[in-house]
């Protein structure tokens, strides 16, 4: 990828290390192909993105009661999401109240590592806590999106249509007459 300008705090700067915020302007890069919260990582990282995550939280304030299925923003770095909450270690969590809990981002898959740091917040919901696991996700391949988007199985090689079923495919039928 070519960099065109790097801009850190809205200053133009010559370079960034790691951990930094920076704003980068990429060469052959359309505004589509990228938003907000992306990250830029050498590919020696291996980097993988996950839509689910575990984390340990910590409920600060909530008016009533958290349980599975519960959708509030989760910010962790530069990621500002919607996920919602599948599992979680309790049956239902009340202020002050810890426990591990499996999200799943609503959107986008992101990059998190283990260990980073997240606030999990909806109105006056405030929860904060840490990434415990990733649980990495592998795009799917061209089939098979074009096998879900029009809802048929996704065949195999050698796997053709089968004749002689008298099915829609028969030549030999007209209209219907009474």
């Amino acid at each position: 990828i070519a960099v065109k300008s790097i801009h850190r705090k809205r200053m133009p700067v010559t370079e960034v290390k790691s951990g930094q915020t920076a704003s980068f302007s990429l060469k052959k890069i359309k505004r589509s192909q990228i938003r907000k919260g992306m990250v830029m990582v050498s590919p020696t990282v291996n980097p993988e993105c996950c839509f689910e995550f575990e984390g340990e939280i910590l409920v600060l304030h909530h008016p009533t009661t958290i349980s599975a299925r519960y959708q509030a923003m989760v910010h962790c770095g530069s990621i500002r999401q919607t996920a919602s909450i599948i599992r979680m270690s309790a049956d239902c969590l009340r202020t002050g109240d810890k426990a591990q809990v499996l999200f799943r981002f609503v959107k986008n898959p992101e990059f998190l590592k283990v260990g980073q740091k997240l606030v999990f917040r909806e109105g006056r919901t405030k929860a904060v806590g840490n990434v415990t696991r990733i649980i990495g996700y592998t795009p799917p391949t061209p089939a098979q999106l074009k096998a879900k988007l029009t809802n048929k199985p996704l065949q195999t090689r050698g796997e053709g249509r089968k004749r002689g079923s008298g099915g829609a495919g028969n030549s030999n039928s007209g209209p219907a007459t009474a």
